[in-house]
């Protein structure tokens, strides 16, 4: 990630989220993914210059984006809370997505203005 990052000539910051939301993928976990992430790229996003509390709130934004994927727990676990079958669970993901998407731009928004 950080070598695509670096050939596109993207800042630093931008590994924060995007490694988030990949990691939470992968996982479909906000927990695990922040988790997975935070300890995989904090030694580069710290050494870019990007402070611990803003790569750890970018970080975890961006791990809500994709975090109901269905092979996760919480996929299932909401889904059946509600006796909701797989299908119409399914299509509740793009609106978690759009939630999850939402707060990771605000958050990379006002880094750029605190920064």
């Amino acid at each position: 990630m950080t070598t695509v990052l670096e050939a596109m000539n993207m800042p630093a910051f931008v590994l924060a989220p995007l490694s988030g939301i990949l990691m939470a993928a992968a996982t479909a976990s906000t927990t695990a993914g922040a988790t997975v992430a935070a300890q995989t790229f904090a030694p580069t996003l710290i050494s870019g210059g990007v402070s611990g509390l803003a790569a750890a709130a970018m970080i975890h934004a961006g791990a809500t984006v994709l975090d109901s994927l269905p092979h996760g727990s919480f996929f299932h676990a909401t889904g059946g809370a509600v006796n909701m079958s797989i299908g119409d669970r399914m299509k509740i993901i793009p609106f978690e997505a759009a939630i999850g998407i939402t707060s990771t731009i605000v958050s990379v928004i006002l880094y750029l203005v605190l920064h």
